[in-house]
């Protein structure tokens, strides 16, 4: 087995009442000598308790190398990648989201597909599913439909930005623009850009919370859909688009499945035009805070 030294980079924002849960699953997570984990970073632009939470967490484990960095004002996301990559060290670059929960050997099974051929492996992002809720049933639907696609191999729905690793070679010198939302699909169109492989490991799994109300599912679709279009002549420059024919394939296959979740999907959807209509121009790369999945 090849020895990885790894940076784990979070980028948090006003994460008070999940990060505490991300914090023991982070403390589970098989650290050995084949994938030591040199050094963690937060990237903090909270205004809420997380960085005195962070703080904590870093005395009650001094053998644990932790940085934090707070931002008196908000920055985004793409500004808390770029600092983690230039601060990183070791081989493998661990990015997670501060409101998930990791599985067992999840960092294990993300840094076991990295080497000098490939340069990113994706996580398999699993719903957490409250079966009451229309729109947390719309959400788990759209995981399960994106996932049966990734199990197809590359495309554009690949990398999901909740958990990935990143070779730090590749990623060391990279600067992500400030304006770009969907920052986990321009990364992998970088790291194709430099024939380097993108893979998906269906056992690095995660869990992550969907939303709970119309609000917040139409703005996660909204934002996924512009980040898209922004950088869609990278898409189309890799071919990874994926076809007509599959995507209804695997969605007809999933509804088949799941035909609660697929109505529920349906019914979502159809509010969707207005709100895109109505909510477009406002979307800026600054991560809207979903609040139904703070809680």
């Amino acid at each position: 087995m090849i020895e990885r030294k790894i940076t784990v980079g979070i980028p948090t924002f006003n994460e008070e009442k999940n990060i505490l849960k991300f914090f023991e699953s982070l403390q589970k997570q098989n650290n050995n000598e084949t994938n030591k984990i040199e050094k963690i970073i937060f990237i903090d632009d909270s205004s809420d308790n997380t960085p005195n939470l962070i703080q904590e967490f870093k005395k009650k484990n001094p053998l644990l190398n932790i940085e934090l960095i707070h931002n008196a004002n908000r920055k985004g996301a793409s500004n808390a990648w770029n600092i983690i990559f230039k601060k990183s060290i070791g081989d493998v670059v661990i990015l997670l989201d501060a409101d998930i929960t990791l599985e067992k050997n999840c960092i294990a099974n993300l840094c076991n597909k990295i080497d000098q051929n490939t340069g990113l492996c994706a996580s398999n992002t699993v719903p957490i599913i409250e079966e009451n809720n229309i729109f947390s049933r719309a959400s788990g639907f759209i995981a399960f439909w994106l996932r049966s696609i990734r199990m197809h191999g590359i495309s554009q729905y690949t990398t999901m930005g909740r958990a990935l690793a990143v070779y730090t070679q590749d990623v060391k010198d990279l600067e992500i623009p400030n304006n770009i939302i969907a920052i986990d699909l321009y990364l992998q169109c970088k790291i194709m850009e430099k024939r380097k492989n993108v893979v998906y490991n269906d056992n690095a799994i995660i869990y992550f919370k969907t939303p709970l109300n119309l609000d917040d599912f139409l703005s996660q679709v909204t934002r996924a859909i512009i980040g898209h279009k922004q950088i869609k002549e990278y898409t189309k420059k890799f071919s990874i688009d994926i076809s007509t024919s599959m995507a209804l394939k695997e969605f007809i296959k999933n509804a088949i499945k799941y035909p609660k979740y697929c109505l529920a999907l349906i019914y979502c959807y159809s509010r969707l035009p207005f709100s895109y209509l109505k909510h477009r121009k406002k979307v800026s790369y600054l991560w809207e805070t979903a609040t139904s999945t703070k809680e």
